[in-house]
């Protein structure tokens, strides 16, 4: 493995040195959000095409959302970092029919409530997940196109904790804040989730935080995950959720 890892990282770095220019791709394959795809993030994607590394280090790179990350994908890859990333000209998409989701309740689950703290065990948070037990909060009024690399379509949820601090504009948030975003990919159907879940009151630069994403039946969670902190860390104490929520 390691040894087609190397030789993966050589061809990258030839064809990063010699393609000829051609026309900005309108995906990106950008792994941290900072709108331009690096080596670094290059050889991720080689790693996950390897299964030396899970899909999570760098969502972006799977733009058919198969859960898998192919040959013309790492090429498309490639020509991010060669021509850059037109996400200007990326058309939002349409939606044809309802969320199938039933949306939440007027008023969010009462704070003390189980539902209300996301558990960060893999398959507890999945069965959680799947159980809808974040319907309650309170949520963004409709799915719309993601400002990040969440695979298309979402729709915020966040729960008491963390919406008392949005409003209150405070600079930290407070332990046991928790953000759930539903992801539809291309479509009207929820297709994963993405969970952000504040462990301790300090931040501690990220690593006080707990991160999963799941899409496609694929996923996996961190506390203090460097791709997700990277990108988040634009946010106020790495929350991005625009609020009031829309």
């Amino acid at each position: 493995m390691i040894v087609r890892l190397t030789l993966w990282c050589a061809v990258v770095t030839v064809l990063v040195a010699g393609l000829p220019s051609r026309a900005p791709a309108a995906d990106c394959a950008d792994c941290n959000g900072d709108g331009a795809v690096t080596i670094d993030e290059l050889i991720t994607g080689i790693g996950i095409a390897l299964g030396a590394a899970e899909l999570s280090a760098c969502p972006p790179i799977d733009r058919n959302g198969d859960a898998a990350v192919s040959i013309d994908e790492l090429v498309a890859a490639i020509g991010n970092a060669l021509q850059g990333c037109a996400t200007a000209t990326t058309p939002t998409p349409t939606l044809t029919a309802a969320p199938t989701r039933v949306p939440p309740s007027a008023t969010p689950t009462p704070p003390g409530s189980d539902s209300q703290i996301p558990p960060t065990e893999a398959a507890a948070l999945v069965a959680w997940l799947e159980a809808g037990s974040y319907l309650g909060w309170q949520a963004e009024s409709a799915p719309h196109a993601s400002a990040g690399p969440h695979f298309g379509i979402v729709r915020t949820f966040v729960n008491n904790a963390l919406f008392d601090s949005l409003s209150g504009d405070h600079p930290q948030h407070p332990g046991g804040a928790a953000a759930v975003k539903e992801l539809y990919g291309s479509g009207t159907t929820v297709r994963g989730w993405a969970v952000m879940l504040k462990l301790q009151d300090d931040s501690n630069a990220g690593r006080g935080w707990y991160w999963y994403e799941r899409f496609n039946g694929s996923g996996s969670g961190a506390i203090g995950n460097r791709v997700c902190t990277g990108c988040h860390s634009a946010g106020r104490d790495f929350v991005r959720i625009p609020f009031p929520l829309q």
